[in-house]
Order: C-alpha cells, then structure tokens, then sequence
C-alpha cells in the first residue's frame, strides 16, 4: 500500500472514546498499550466519517467504505482506509514564571514528535532530555516547575505540521500554536498529561419506584460517576489513503463528497448528547489517485 496521507483533527469539544479500563465509577477513555497514552481509534474515525458520507450520498459511502454486512452475509470491499488518531499537542494550563503571566499552551514528547515526522515525512532531529519551547524561560506546568530552553531550527521544523491549515483555524488558533508550544521528555509528558485531561463528575437522577429498591426517594441522585475525556484544542494526527478497485474505482464526484466530510466538523465517540465529540478536520492531500498511468497506483483486483 503505497497510497500513505496525513489528516489532523482539532477538538472543539471533548473526545470520549471508551476504553476497557474502567474503574469503579470512572468511564476511562481508550488508551495505547505501549504509551498509556488516550487516542481515538481508526475503527470510530472510519465509522463518524462514512455515517457522514452516507448521509450526503449512500452511493458514494457503499463504494468508499464498501457496503455493511447483508442478510445473507455479503460485505462491499472498501477502497479508503484510516489509521488510529494519535496524540501530537495537548493543551495545559501554564504559567510563565517571568512576570507571572498566564499562557496558555500546548505540550508534546519526544516519541509524539518523533512518530508524527516520521508519518508525515517532515525532517527528524533530535530533542534533549530538558523541556524546549517557542518561549524559553521558567513555567508552571500543571503542578510542574518547568525551565524551559529555546528550539533549534532544525527542532522548529520537526514540531511543524504538514501542510496548510484548515482555513478557519488558520487565523487565531494557528498564530497562537506557533507561539505556545513545549516539548518534554516522554516521562514527564506522561505525568503532566493525566492533569490535563478533561473530567466530568455526573449523576444519574433515581426514578425508579420498584417496591424492592433501598432508595425509593423520586427524583433523587443515586449514581454518581467521572466520565475522562481527550481536552479541546487538542491536535491530533491520522493516516488514511486510497486501494483503489482497478474495475470499479472511486470517481472524482465520490472523492469529493469524502473530502468536503474529513475537512469539514464532524462528531466522533460517545455522548454525542451532551455535545462531546466534535472536530475539526482537515488533510496534507486532497487530490484523488488517478489510475492508468506509469505511476504506482494502489489497487486492489
């Protein structure tokens, strides 16, 4: 599969794509085995986009995603693919210690740094074990005292992101990024990110009036749980790409309709109820492969 692209997602609302780490009360997100770090996965990505698509073109979703399982156990072959949703910055609250202002700004690690270039074909260097950032000097960082040096250039180029940015991000939220941003070793990366993802305590009201019930008070809270979720103004970072069917690949009209969807705000995980889920998309490519030339085409037979 030589077809390889980058997408990026900026949340507007908090992701909550549940994981299987609950405890007690709290509804954990999804988390990398390796990192621990939260992520949204291809499997939900993949599923938000075609509900999308199939809702502006059903023809189109069948043809892209490939058709659901039928009755009698046929499935459609999809021709676009979409990888995990990994991490690249994550928001903290921060204050400068030179004059006690408040920043606000994103942090990042190494191995985030690390994969995102290597994904999205930007140049590798190295960082140091010390925090480096847009604006040196000494932070509080969560619950962290932070001395942070300035970037190289080659360290600048690295913490980039591919391409452009979506247009209605690219005034405020972009100038703000490029100025705010620290990069930290991935131990401490891991520490300071637990402080800095959102957390709801909810409550479920108790209307059940069953003669056998401990609590039979109408309308009083009975449940009380800690919903955990990925924060707004997080930036995260995806793979995708096209295996084009040589007999019957996507055409430009369906490609399009893809395309206005994966740049567009769309919702994804749970709780959509209550407003979570929404991001902001945009991709490095948005040209459909064309087939019958000389060069390498992703197909599928």
């Amino acid at each position: 599969m030589n077809d390889f692209r980058t997408g990026y997602l900026y949340t507007l609302a908090p992701i909550h794509c549940g994981g299987e780490g609950d405890l007690g009360n709290i509804l954990d997100i999804v988390r990398e085995v390796h990192t621990d770090f939260p992520y949204i996965p291809g499997s939900s990505l993949r599923g938000s986009l075609r509900w999308d698509v199939y809702s502006i073109d059903p023809a189109a979703a069948d043809k892209l995603f490939g058709k659901e399982l039928s009755s009698d156990g046929q499935m459609g072959v999809h021709q676009i693919w979409f990888g995990d949703a990994r991490l690249l910055w994550v928001p903290m609250r921060t204050m400068a210690m030179n004059g006690n202002r408040n920043v606000f700004t994103w942090v990042s690690c190494h191995s985030l740094i690390r994969d995102h270039v290597l994904l999205s074909g930007l140049p590798i260097t190295e960082f140091p074990d010390h925090p480096v950032g847009t604006q040196a000097g000494s932070y509080y960082v969560a619950d962290a005292q932070l001395q942070v040096s300035g970037l190289t250039e080659p360290q600048k180029q690295a913490i980039s992101l591919a391409g452009d940015w979506q247009q209605s991000l690219a005034g405020a939220v972009e100038s703000t990024w490029n100025k705010n941003r620290i990069v930290l070793a991935d131990s401490d990366f891991q520490t300071l990110m637990e402080h800095s993802l959102w957390t709801q305590i909810r409550n479920k009201i108790n209307n059940d009036n069953r003669k056998d019930h401990d609590d039979d008070s109408e309308g009083g809270a009975e449940i009380f749980w800690t919903d955990v979720c990925i924060p707004r103004d997080t930036i995260l970072y995806y793979p995708w790409g096209y295996k084009l069917n040589k007999n019957n690949p996507v055409a430009q009209r369906e490609h399009d309709c893809l395309i206005d969807v994966v740049t567009g705000l769309f919702q994804i995980g749970g709780q959509a109820n209550v407003g979570r889920g929404w991001v902001q998309g945009w991709v490095t490519n948005s040209t459909l492969p064309l087939i019958n030339t000389n060069q390498p085409i992703p197909v599928e037979a």
